[in-house]
C-alpha cells in the first residue's frame, strides 16, 4: 500500500505579517502576547529591522531597559550597514536611516541618564 506523502510545512510567516500580528496583540493590552511574537519574529529573522525596533520599544515601556539596549545596538549596527535611502520592508516601509537615527536617540538617550 502506497502511502500519502505527508503535506510540506507551511512556510512561516513573513516578518511584516508577524509583526502586524503583534501590533494586533499590543492594541489589544496583550504585551505578553505581543513580546512573544516579536521575539520569536527577532529570532527567526534577526535583520528585520522594524521588529528589533517594535521589540525594543516594547521592553523599554515595560521598564526592562537592559534588555532593550542590545536589540537597538543590534538596530544601529544593520541599520548602518545599509546605504541611508534604502527602504526597509515592514508595516510600512521606511528608509534605513530612520531605524539608525531611532537607535540613536534611543542610545544617546539612554546615556544622559
Amino acid at each position: 500500500a502506497s502511502r500519502a506523502a505527508p503535506a510540506p510545512p507551511s512556510p512561516p510567516p513573513s516578518p511584516a505579517r508577524l509583526h502586524l500580528q503583534a501590533l494586533e496583540r499590543i492594541e489589544e493590552g496583550n504585551v505578553a502576547g505581543a513580546t512573544a511574537v516579536l521575539e520569536l519574529l527577532v529570532k527567526q529573522a534577526p535583520d528585520y529591522l522594524p521588529g528589533l525596533l517594535e521589540l525594543a520599544l516594547l521592553r523599554e515601556r515595560a521598564g526592562a531597559r537592559d534588555a532593550a539596549f542590545p536589540l537597538m545596538r543590534a538596530l544601529r549596527t544593520r541599520a548602518g550597514q545599509l546605504p541611508p535611502d534604502t527602504l526597509v520592508d515592514g508595516p510600512e516601509a521606511l528608509p534605513a536611516r530612520f531605524y539608525l537615527a531611532s537607535a540613536d536617540a534611543y542610545l544617546n538617550l539612554g546615556a544622559l541618564e
